[in-house]
Formats: structure tokens, C-alpha cells, sequence
């Protein structure tokens, strides 16, 4: 799709009734800053508001998601308390998981390149993924010595079950798109090139069910979801804090960046 002039961090375009979102910082592949979840969180709700039937959300450039922006990170820990991050967490990241979920229309990502830590849970929140043959998933928060956010405990245990969850939140392997649709994180891999057209094609399908179908099918089966109420996004952010506050934390920040 073609980028805004503006270059915000994220832009949106509506087309037939479907609401397609882009994650727009390809310089830095999609890295994740407070200004851009509250671009996305507007994105969203503007989605809601105008009756759309369908949203997608994709990203420009190579990669869909390389999670927290780890310049941001480091910068933050300089100024501020580790347990600042839990507080930025809950206050800024977490709204937008909360509007992805209290949507009427389903959310389909859209996944190219890598998808990692924080862009890896982002996409799980999403109500459907597909994924380009060149996607990879690195969940990674656990190399910096960080637990899953973003509700992507919940999501993660849902998608695969407990024993195969922990093993891809705590492993040091990436998933390939392949890897990621036997276990059960992707709806479909098709080729790169057709990935745009592949999440347009859902998304049309899905526009041509009544909303009312669409939304109480949603609503139902995300309450069927989360019956057990642990763990929450805000259970997560307090466990991120509980884990930003110990040194180990800082250090693997820190060794991202050493030569």
C-alpha cells in the first residue's frame, strides 16, 4: 500500500469497508515507541467508530515487528527506574491489546519478515495471522530476561497449549513461517507477494457475514478465551517490572548493543 506523505509511525487507509493499518517505521523494522502504540491505539478506535468490517493491520518494509525499540529501552533505564517499563506497559501498550480485543471486527495481521518479542505478541493478539513465506516469529523477551506482555501469555497457551508454549516463549530458536503454522501460531503462509491480497481477500469475506454474526462470534469466543482470568495484560506489566528491576535485565540490554 502506499505510505502517507507524513511518514507517521503508523497510517491507515479505508477501502471498501475494510480498515487496513500500517505500521510505518521500516527505518528501525517497525520497533516499537509509546508515540507509535498511541497512533495504532487511534487507529484502531477510528476503525471502530466509522463501522468497519474488517481491520488489518501490516507494516511497511522487511519486517512486520522487531518489538520494543532497544534505543528507547536503553534511554529509559538511563532517566528513569527499570520499574518505569511495567508503568509505560500498562499505561500505553496494553490499551491497544484491550481495543484489538473489544473490537467488533475481527483484526487479521498481516506478517512479513521478523515478528519479534513485543511485535511477536502484538501479532498474537490479533485475531487471525497470516504469514508471508519470509516471516520468522522470535518471541526473544526471555534472552533479555523479560516474560511474555502484550496479553501474549494467554494467547500463546491458548494457540498451542501450556508445554509448547513455554518452550517457544523460553527458546532461542526463531520459527519459520512454516514452523510457526504447524504449531498452530498462523491461520495460513502464503507467498510474500501475495500476502497483501491474501489479508484483503479474508477481509472481504468477512465483510459479507451481518455484523452482528461477526461481532457477537467474536465476543463469544474471545469470553470463551479468557475464562480463567490470570494472567491479564496488567498482571503481565507488573510481572515486567518485577523483571526490568533486576540487574540481569540490564545487562542483556546493554550486550544488544555491545560489539
Amino acid at each position: 500500500m502506499r505510505v502517507d506523505e507524513s511518514n507517521a509511525s503508523v497510517v491507515s487507509k479505508v477501502e471498501g469497508g475494510i480498515v487496513t493499518i500500517l505500521l510505518n517505521r521500516p527505518e528501525r523494522l517497525n520497533t516499537i515507541t509509546i508515540p507509535m502504540m498511541q497512533r495504532l491505539r487511534a487507529a484502531l478506535e477510528a476503525a471502530e467508530s466509522i463501522g468497519s468490517g474488517a481491520v488489518i493491520l501490516t507494516a511497511a518494509g522487511k519486517g512486520f515487528c522487531a518489538g520494543q525499540d532497544l534505543k528507547v529501552l536503553r534511554e529509559l533505564h538511563k532517566h528513569h527506574p527499570p520499574s518505569k517499563l511495567g508503568e509505560i506497559i500498562a499505561a500505553h501498550y496494553n490499551p491497544v491489546i484491550d481495543c484489538i480485543h473489544s473490537l467488533c471486527m475481527p483484526v487479521i495481521a498481516a506478517v512479513q519478515g521478523v515478528a519479534a518479542g513485543g511485535g511477536f505478541y502484538l501479532a498474537m493478539a490479533c485475531d487471525l495471522r497470516i504469514a508471508g513465506a519470509s516471516a520468522r516469529f522470535v518471541p526473544g523477551l526471555a534472552k533479555l530476561g523479560l516474560a511474555p506482555c502484550l496479553g501474549g501469555s494467554r494467547a500463546l497457551v491458548d494457540a498451542v497449549g501450556y508445554a509448547r508454549a513455554i518452550e517457544i516463549a523460553l527458546g532461542v530458536d526463531e520459527l519459520s513461517a512454516a514452523d510457526a503454522h504447524s504449531a498452530g501460531l498462523v491461520n495460513r503462509v502464503v507467498a510474500d507477494d501475495d500476502l497483501q491480497s491474501t489479508a484483503r481477500s479474508l477481509a472481504d469475506r468477512i465483510c459479507s457475514l451481518p455484523k452482528i454474526g461477526v461481532a457477537s462470534t467474536k465476543r463469544l469466543l474471545r469470553q470463551a478465551a479468557t475464562e480463567v482470568l490470570e494472567p491479564t495484560p496488567k498482571t503481565e506489566a507488573w510481572m515486567q517490572t518485577l523483571a526490568a528491576n533486576h540487574p540481569e535485565h540490564a545487562k542483556r540490554v546493554q550486550d544488544f548493543f555491545s560489539p
